[in-house]
């Protein structure tokens, strides 16, 4: 195995923000970029491992250089060493209790790990959603006649 692989990796369920150094194998699932390119710019990105859980991911504008042509939508990664914040505000992207931020130490690896699964989707009956008998993901909402996703 490559020296990366050496350490075994951490579980995005196991992220509890009493360590930084974490070592995670991912699939990013979601791939967004708020601001002006080129200016003030940040990476969002939806990280999910090999049990399906998911982490919401930031890489800020003096960070973004670095990886930018990196980051691609459903590509496998190594990943090691975030910042680990408290996942508490108004629209939450993921369910999971904490969020990660690249910082200088961030170390980024393609890797090809085939058994990471991709986005899951999770379909309801149309009746359940005029009904109201749905239970909608973290930072969804029904307005009207239409579902918006954050």
């Amino acid at each position: 195995l490559c020296n990366f692989m050496a350490r075994i990796p951490d579980k995005i369920r196991s992220i509890d923000g009493s360590k930084e150094t974490l070592k995670l194998t991912v699939r990013i699932t979601n791939l967004w970029f708020v601001g002006t390119p080129n200016k003030y710019e940040q990476a969002e990105m939806v990280f999910v491992d090999s049990e399906g859980d998911q982490i919401h991911a930031i890489c800020k504008s003096d960070h973004l250089k670095s990886w930018k042509a990196d980051l691609k939508d459903n590509c496998t990664y190594v990943m090691h060493n975030f910042k680990v914040v408290k996942n508490d505000g108004q629209f939450r992207v993921c369910k999971h209790e904490y969020k990660l931020f690249f910082i200088g130490v961030t170390v980024v690896r393609e890797a090809d790990l085939h058994e990471l699964p991709f986005k899951e989707f999770r379909f309801v009956e149309f009746a359940n959603v005029v009904a109201g008998n749905c239970v909608w993901p973290v930072g969804w909402r029904v307005q009207s006649q239409f579902v918006l996703s954050f």
